[in-house]
């Protein structure tokens, strides 16, 4: 204890004890006290009551008889002798004439009185011959009893005092000095700064059982290792959210409800180009970096989103204002405002900012290029619209053009067949005959690109769509073909896709036409068509055990007029072309795997 606390200390429970001990026995003592002074009365009383009726039983014979006889003498020494009794006051002899005797002077009040007929029995009869009348006084008994009084409340009062000193005594050895040394280690507890462990100078126990002091220092030294953790904890907690206040790069700042920054962090200094927390804490940010709209005229703080935040309880989001550095100059920020609660009450907001000039500027440019992007998409949809135009005629053209010569040839052809069929001799006839084979596969190679083109250039309308159906049709156009032709077709059912139908219905015409092609030379032929998943992509395949091809070039596969068995097979060269382009025009992707003479799968997926 310091000097300034050791002179305010006052034994208040020690004090609060020897009272209640002191008024405990006083009242005990009082109490004891009455029923001694009480019994004292009653035995004082029993006693006088007592000499009394050994007045009568011993004195009042004799005195009849001396009365009787006039012996004055003998009454006298009778009477004397009766008034030598304790707390007799007053005796008198009278008969009906005169007082014979009289010892002490009467009183009426404080006294016990006692008339005995004197009676002599004469030839047979009682005569009254007079009367004794004894008074005693209760002054003595009174007296007694105060005196009594006085030695018990005395003795009492000695045996509260020593008993009340010992009892502090032994408090204070037992108790009150063991408190200042638990109150002296309290008060030098330090939370940062635990220290040694509370020991109080008590003698050795040798049953080692604990008692209610070692029960508060247990509890104490326990609170101090309890107090450690937590501060502890509560420091590490500190530190980490410090470190990441002053990592985050975004603007970190505190306020009370009255707009009064509370705290901030490094960034927020360095956005708005103050030094020192002390520049900001405890002013009203609004008046520092929030006072003017960006056209320049005066914010109120009534209209400040981030003040009603911190009165509001609402959480709230803005980009479109700036914030002012301490040098007079701002930045486009965005804001966001969440409200501060402790114990259910709104004690204010705290405000995470970042300055969003390059990214307006790049909005800003975004939208530079984004309108110039659009004039040149207006430009180059309309330089395409102008192309789809010239190609279309240009494919009318084709058509027309070239068919007319095409058919021409092969009219004159068969013309020379049929008329001069005996002046042409067998090479004639074998020239004329591949004359028209090469019309009719040019014929087809016009067909075919024809449909290339248009390909490219019609709408697209994605809907759900049946795969299954649309390759049992085709198979089924196949077989009208070549009715003669036996094959195993397997198609899995209810395979579902979102595309365009007209064109996908062209991509099975393709596929399974290739198929029932390069199977034709083998005896068994079997056609597939089915789906796998792979990374949760729908993958859809045609399959064939035809004559395949050589992995190597499966390259040039999907090329226009690309072929890799040459003439061995009949056609053009552009249906795999077709249906890649159809596939791409789905977003989707198409791909082959084949080995020579042991059949080829193409497998293809259609984008969302």
């Amino acid at each position: 204890m310091t000097n300034a606390q050791t002179a305010t200390y006052k034994p208040g429970i020690a004090r609060r004890l020897i009272i209640n001990v002191v008024l405990f026995s006083f009242f005990i003592t009082i109490f004891d006290t009455a029923l001694q002074l009480y019994w004292a009365y009653k035995n004082d009383i029993n006693f006088i009551k007592d000499q009394l009726q050994q007045i009568e039983d011993v004195n009042l014979k004799s005195i009849n008889e001396s009365l009787w006889t006039s012996d004055t003498e003998e009454l006298n020494t009778q009477i004397d002798g009766i008034s030598q009794l304790r707390d007799i006051q007053f005796l008198e002899i009278r008969d009906n004439e005169k007082i014979w005797i009289s010892r002490g002077k009467p009183q009426t009040r404080n006294i016990l009185s006692r008339q005995y007929p004197l009676i002599h029995f004469h030839r047979g009869q009682a005569l009254k011959i007079g009367t004794l009348t004894v008074n005693a006084s209760l002054d003595g008994v009174y007296q007694r009893l105060l005196d009594k009084f006085w030695i018990i409340l005395a003795s009492n009062a000695i045996k509260i005092f020593l008993i009340a000193s010992f009892i502090l005594f032994i408090f204070y050895q037992l108790i009150t000095r063991h408190l200042l040394t638990i109150a002296d280690f309290a008060r030098d507890l330090k939370i940062n700064q635990p220290g040694k462990s509370l020991r109080l100078l008590r003698k050795h126990k040798k049953n080692k059982q604990i008692d209610e002091l070692d029960m508060v220092v247990n509890a104490i030294n326990q609170m101090q290792q309890n107090i450690k953790q937590a501060f502890d904890a509560l420091k590490q907690s500190e530190d980490r959210v410090r470190l990441l206040m002053d990592s985050t790069a975004e603007a970190i700042y505190g306020m009370d409800r009255n707009g009064q920054c509370t705290f901030v962090n490094p960034a927020c200094l360095q956005f708005l180009g103050y030094k020192h927390q002390n520049d900001l804490v405890g002013k009203k940010l609004h008046n520092l970096i929030h006072h003017t709209y960006p056209d320049g005229h005066p914010y109120p703080i009534e209209s400040c989103p981030i003040y009603k935040a911190a009165h509001s309880g609402q959480c709230i989001h803005m980009d479109n204002e700036v914030l002012w550095r301490q040098d007079g100059s701002s930045f486009p920020a965005e804001y966001w405002s969440h409200p501060i609660r402790k114990d259910n009450e709104l004690i204010g907001a705290v405000v995470t900012f970042i300055d969003i000039s390059e990214r307006k500027h790049a909005e800003d440019e975004l939208k530079k290029h984004r309108d110039h992007l659009e004039d040149l998409v207006a430009e180059r949809t309309s330089e395409l619209t102008r192309i789809n135009s010239e190609l279309e005629a240009f494919s009318y053209s084709v058509s027309h053009d070239l068919r007319a010569p095409l058919r021409a040839i092969d009219g004159f052809s068969q013309a020379l067949q049929e008329d001069f069929n005996e002046q042409i001799d067998d090479t004639g006839k074998n020239y004329l005959q591949r004359i028209c084979v090469g019309v009719q596969h040019m014929g087809e190679l016009i067909d075919d690109l024809l449909s290339l083109s248009r390909v490219s250039r019609i709408e697209m309308n994605r809907t759900k769509v049946n795969l299954s159906l649309l390759a049992e049709k085709s198979v089924c156009k196949l077989q009208e073909n070549d009715p003669q032709r036996k094959l195993e077709v397997n198609i899995a059912d209810n395979i579902q896709a979102q595309g365009d139908i007209h064109l996908l219905e062209i991509v099975f015409d393709n596929l399974l036409a290739n198929a029932w092609k390069y199977t034709s030379k083998k005896p068994s032929a079997c056609i597939e068509f089915g789906m796998t998943k792979k990374e949760n992509k729908e993958i859809y395949y045609v399959k064939d055990n035809g004559a395949g091809f050589d992995m190597q070039y499966a390259g040039k596969l999907f090329g226009a007029f690309q072929r890799l068995h040459g003439n061995e097979f009949e056609g053009t060269g552009i249906g795999l072309a077709t249906v890649s382009r159809i596939i791409h025009r789905h977003g989707g992707k198409v791909w082959a795997a084949a080995k020579l003479n042991q059949g080829a799968t193409f497998y293809f997926t259609l984008g969302k």
